[in-house]
């Protein structure tokens, strides 16, 4: 998943988080980083390279992965695809039910994804305080002044945030 939250009006353009959001449709074709994720969470659940994990690992990829689901929500997934009496699923039965998921998100879900990556006290905006920690974490180096720059720039409200609405206008721009 990429996300580009670019800053036009700072020098050379200063993105502070370069990844681009791809287009999400559903039954599309999953992009060669999705694929990839998935041989890694596999991978990564197979610790003992026995080429099974259970419906409880896929529960973690899948929690890892974003998605906001119960051993209920497991329990049906599999159901769906003909695995719901498996104890244990196969890279190939792991894979579709993966693909499954993320063919049903939306850009719109991304951007919703974006947002909390930024909105890192979870307070429902992105403040100059918000900023500064993801930059922190980034390793980049952004002076105070442009951060407060990018605030003022994207607040459309002017109320000294980026709300949820204001961040994804600022990311379907950055689409265009």
């Amino acid at each position: 998943i990429k996300i580009l939250f670019k800053m036009s009006s700072l020098p050379f353009n200063t993105t502070i988080f370069t990844r681009i959001v791809n287009d999400r449709t559903p039954r599309r074709e999953l992009s060669q980083e999705e694929q990839d994720g998935i041989v890694f969470a596999f991978e990564t659940l197979d610790a003992e390279r026995t080429g099974y994990v259970t419906p409880r690992q896929l529960k973690v990829a899948l929690r890892a992965l974003g998605f906001e689901v119960k051993k209920a929500d497991v329990m049906e997934l599999l159901k769906k695809h003909g695995e719901g009496e498996s104890d244990f699923l196969d890279f190939n039965a792991f894979r579709m039910l993966v693909s499954d998921k993320l063919q049903e998100r939306t850009q719109l879900d991304e951007y919703r994804r974006a947002f909390q990556l930024f909105d890192v006290f979870g307070s429902g905006a992105i403040d100059a305080k918000n900023l500064k920690k993801v930059v922190k974490n980034l390793n980049l180096e952004i002076q105070d002044t442009d951060i407060q720059e990018m605030i003022r720039e994207f607040d459309l409200d002017r109320d000294g945030e980026i709300n949820e609405q204001e961040f994804i206008s600022i990311m379907a721009s950055a689409d265009e």
